[in-house]
């Protein structure tokens, strides 16, 4: 049986934009799996990886099939999903907290990688994200019951898909590139919360 994840189906429920994704629980599901999200290109991914480790590009049907047979023959728990390759190996990454998005950076792979991320050779600048890719960060944060979280968002020629939502997100890579104090807005949400009328400064 082909599943798709949790995240991905709570998002779908409230019509969230994102690529195709799902998740299978044996090897028969190989074929339906990737038929799933469209065939390759495709991408693999490690549910516990981080940084960038455990995400592959599979280019070919057969490719696919062996990177998703190896995975589970280290009963590794996988999901694939579907190649946006109009991103050319750049994202948004967001950083949400409550309803607002405290900061945002595009972040772009090293030649001849897809991984946009930082860790895995990526560079990234400053960005001025549009109001829906602002409005899709905040509502998918919401959705998945979340009050911190980055949001990774792919520009598609569909419009802007959220990649990843992650609840645990690393704060290096943004504060040294938009030079603000998210550990500091992070508190200053705490006590938002603790004392209503308290005012979140983003700092613009």
């Amino acid at each position: 049986m082909v599943l798709s994840t949790p995240a991905n189906a709570c998002l779908k429920r409230r019509r969230r934009d994102l690529p195709v994704t799902g998740i299978a629980h044996s090897p028969d599901d190989t074929h339906d799996l990737i038929e799933m999200v469209g065939g390759a290109p495709l991408v693999v991914k490690l549910v516990e990886g981080t940084q960038g480790i455990g995400v592959v590009l599979a280019e070919t049907r057969q490719a696919a099939e062996s990177v998703i047979d190896a995975f589970r023959g280290l009963n590794a728990h996988i999901l694939v999903q579907e190649y946006i390759k109009e991103a050319q190996g750049c994202d948004i990454r967001c950083l949400v907290i409550g309803d607002q998005v405290v900061g945002a950076i595009e972040r772009q792979a090293k030649e001849g990688d897809f991984r946009s991320n930082l860790h895995r050779g990526g560079t990234a600048r400053p960005v001025e994200i549009t109001g829906r890719e602002r409005e899709i960060a905040v509502k998918a944060v919401s959705t998945l019951g979340l009050d911190v979280a980055g949001v990774d968002i792919l520009r598609a020629t569909r419009g802007p898909l959220v990649m990843e939502v992650n609840a645990s997100p690393g704060l290096e890579g943004v504060e040294n590139i938009t030079g603000k104090d998210i550990a500091s807005l992070m508190i200053q949400w705490i006590e938002q919360q603790a004392h209503p009328g308290f005012c979140l400064k983003t700092g613009g």
